[in-house]
């Protein structure tokens, strides 16, 4: 792959592979200015097939079965992405849905699904699908209407957010049955002031969500906008908004680095030394890794692998497989040797890259890391 990334084959393990966002839609009614999909570097998404179609559902449901039996997996969960994945329609999602849940029946796995959509296009018929499923949709906002839409529009350059909003309160208040409303997925954005949109979140009566660093890298990030430490100083005041408020919602980053530091082994891919594998297949059933990845240049997610030719397993020893579970295995020396790694993992893959060294670097967010961890820290200390 021409990949500069560290191989540490000291700490050479291959980690069952449990998650699997599968690409049902290669396209999208959005045009978000910084969508890892479409505005970066990587664009075999050009090449795609618009939708996984039938045939290689049913593959995908004859692999994952079998790597389900030789791994003796007692559960796995299988996401629909995209692209938009709703674009799909209700029908075919139905059939994907329930392809996959029938074969796994036949190996006593149990399959969670999940859904990321931008809301846009929810409707009651994909809402039955999801309840007859147990789907919960994840929603992507950024934040207030002033702001989520300057960056997430539509071909037109209108902004989503009114439309996104019918789409929530569909999901989670259906005409018929119980919520599918999952959560909202975010990007960080200091220039919001953190307990401005806290409190938009909390009054929006938002359960669980997660906020996103940013999806630069060393070559992309503007250092002149955003000075080294500014997203760390922001999430530490966000976390200090979070916990004294008091409210029932959980934020997926803060949560896991608090369990973390008090003595948890496993975050998930971009947070801690340890998570589960995952892998990404594309609508034409060929095998990728990390999606965010295609931030870094044309063809860094490929493996040459596909769900015609290509039993799961063997999808876990390759490398960049292998650094989103165990991360020992592909961090630079720095990374190691930090006080911090337990619970940074080295940070995220897609953070560490630039033309000049590859993967092999610590995150561009690492000392916003620090700010944080360190930060969450000093409060769990005085908390307990």
């Amino acid at each position: 792959m021409g990949i500069l990334l560290p191989q540490r084959t000291e700490f050479y393990e291959e980690v069952p592979i449990s998650t699997f966002v599968v690409k049902v839609a290669s396209r999208c009614n959005l045009k978000c200015s910084y969508c890892y999909m479409y505005e970066h570097p990587d664009q075999t998404w050009q090449e795609q097939p618009n939708f996984f179609d039938s045939e290689m559902i049913h593959i995908l449901a004859t692999r994952l079965k079998e790597y389900a039996n030789s791994r003796q997996l007692k559960q796995l969960l299988v996401i629909a992405h995209g692209g938009e994945p709703l674009l799909l329609g209700a029908k075919k999602l139905r059939e994907f849905f329930s392809i996959i849940k029938d074969s796994l029946q036949e190996v006593e796995t149990d399959v969670g699904f999940g859904l990321q959509t931008n809301g846009i296009l929810v409707n009651d018929d994909i809402i039955d699908v999801l309840q007859e499923f147990d789907v919960r949709a994840g929603v992507s906002i950024d934040g207030p209407p002033e702001w989520h839409d300057r960056m997430r529009v539509d071909h037109k350059g209108n902004g989503s957010f009114n439309q996104v909003m019918k789409g929530v309160e569909k999901l989670r208040n259906p005409n018929n049955g119980k919520s599918v409303f999952g959560g909202f997925l975010t990007v960080a954005n200091p220039e919001i002031p953190a307990q401005e949109l806290l409190s938009f979140f909390i009054n929006l009566n938002t359960t669980s969500m997660d906020f996103l660093l940013p999806d630069y890298n060393f070559d992309t990030f503007p250092f002149d906008r955003y000075p080294v430490g500014t997203f760390g100083r922001w999430l530490s005041e966000l976390f200090d908004c979070w916990l004294e408020s008091k409210t029932d919602m959980e934020i997926r980053k803060f949560k896991t680095f608090m369990k973390l530091l008090m003595g948890g082994k496993r975050g998930y891919d971009a947070i801690g030394a340890f998570s589960h594998g995952v892998v990404v297949i594309e609508t034409d059933g060929t095998y990728h890794a990390l999606d965010v990845l295609k931030t870094s240049y044309h063809g860094a997610t490929q493996t040459g692998m596909s769900l015609r030719d290509h039993p799961i397993k063997e999808l876990e020893k390759l490398p960049l497989v292998m650094a989103l579970s165990a991360k020992r295995f592909s961090v630079d020396q720095k990374c190691l040797d930090c006080r911090l790694f337990d619970v940074c993992g080295g940070g995220y893959l897609p953070h560490r890259y630039s033309e000049a060294k590859g993967f092999n670097q610590e995150s561009l967010y690492c000392q916003d890391l620090m700010i944080l961890i360190d930060h969450i820290s000093s409060r769990l200390s005085n908390e307990l």
